[in-house]
Formats: C-alpha cells, sequence, structure tokens
C-alpha cells in the first residue's frame, strides 16, 4: 500500500490541511528530514516524526521546505516500495506542542503501542497515574499496581483512553 504523507495526516484525529499547514514545522520519515507532504510513506517500518516550531539553528535546518536545508546531511531516500497488504503500520511520534494538541485525539480514538515502551513511560510519570481509577484488559478490571504482571509476555496492546466524559 502506498500512502503518502500528507494523505496519512489528514485521516488522523485533529490533522486538517489547515492544521499540518500551519502547526508541523518539522516531519521526519523514517529519520530523514521530509520538505514534501506527497512523499510516499516508504520503509519495512515506517517512522514519522512531527515536530512545531524547533528552536535554533536545528529548527532551521530541519523546518519544511527551510532555505538552511542545504545544511542538512544528506541521506539515502529508502526506494518506494509496492506493498501487497492493505495495511501500513506506521510509527508516529509527536514532538512539543503537537503532542499536547492531538495527543488525546488519538489516544481517546485508539492507539496499539509497544507494551514495554508504555509500562517504561509510566513507570518515569508518576503524576500521570495519580489520576487512573481503572486499568480494563481484556474486559477485566486490573489494579494500577498489578499492570505490569496483567501485560507480561503483550509485546504490542491496544490502547484507548476513555474520560468521564465519554
Amino acid at each position: 500500500m502506498n500512502t503518502e504523507i500528507g494523505f496519512f495526516l489528514c485521516q488522523l484525529p485533529g490533522f486538517s490541511p489547515e492544521y499540518i499547514q500551519a502547526t508541523i514545522e518539522t516531519i521526519f520519515l523514517n529519520g530523514t528530514p521530509v520538505d514534501d507532504l506527497n512523499l510516499h510513506i516508504t520503509g519495512e517500518h515506517p517512522v514519522l516524526a512531527l515536530s512545531a516550531a524547533m528552536p535554533g539553528l536545528a529548527g532551521a535546518i530541519f523546518r519544511k521546505n527551510s532555505i538552511h536545508a542545504a545544511l542538512r546531511t544528506r541521506t539515502a531516500v529508502q526506494p518506494q516500495t509496492d506493498r501487497e497488504e492493505n495495511t501500513l503500520t506506521v510509527t508516529l511520534k509527536l514532538f512539543n506542542s503537537i503532542a499536547k494538541e492531538r495527543g488525546e485525539d488519538l489516544l481517546q480514538t485508539g492507539i496499539e503501542l509497544s507494551t514495554p515502551k508504555l509500562l517504561t513511560f509510566l513507570s518515569k510519570r508518576s503524576g500521570l497515574c495519580e489520576n487512573i481509577t481503572d486499568i480494563e484488559i481484556d474486559k477485566n478490571t486490573v489494579p494500577l499496581t498489578n499492570l505490569s504482571d496483567s501485560l507480561a509476555g503483550c509485546q504490542t496492546i491496544n490502547l484507548k483512553i476513555i474520560t468521564s466524559n465519554d
């Protein structure tokens, strides 16, 4: 399946063409800066990283369509591959204000997440767990203290955050 970056982003909750144009300043695909939203997502396990404006020279160099783009290190672009599957799993990384503005929408829609990364993330942010009252795994309520044991052996989980307003 060949998907353009811009088309992929527009399918995500809250990522309108206007938001993408006005807010996303820096895009990396598989570690390579991208200026063209019409570029196809490529790679065996593609990683798309998005950032709003970043400070300093690095921000100026990596900003899409920057006049300083000539200062970027050239990296080989992976060849486009024709996928026979109808699905494409993309690792999406959101930074700075984009994570704050769009993260909740994605979490409320549901995401697939690496279980070890989730557990590491939560262990370093105990403040986030203070407001968790219930965790439900496969229709079973699990105490937060047993979360690690309950997820043992799972490489990935589907995570959906349900707020009291839902």
